[in-house]
């Protein structure tokens, strides 16, 4: 199985994972170190990334792309990210 996680607006890796394994060379480098694919939920069907960290710029679509043998199928995220301003 093949999973993949890009952002919808430049098409470029956030994540990716097959056949149990994380691979990070084809990772943007904004998001290094900072996200996994949480797999206790594999089993089950969840395909959840979690992203660490959380910037402004992490905000937007992304699509899950799973590929298994024959089978493809893509879901698109989209994340909120809002930033909060404490003024004393």
């Amino acid at each position: 199985m093949e999973v993949r996680w890009i952002r919808d607006n430049i098409s470029e890796t956030v994540h990716h994972y097959r056949n149990g394994q994380d691979l990070y060379g084809e990772q943007m480098g904004a998001y290094a170190g900072r996200t996994e694919l949480v797999r206790d939920g594999l089993s089950a069907g969840r395909l959840d990334l979690r992203i660490t960290g959380l910037r402004p710029s992490d905000d937007g679509l992304y699509v899950c792309i799973v590929k298994d043998g024959d089978a493809y199928v893509e879901a698109t995220v989209d994340l909120q990210v809002s930033v909060w301003v404490l003024l004393f």
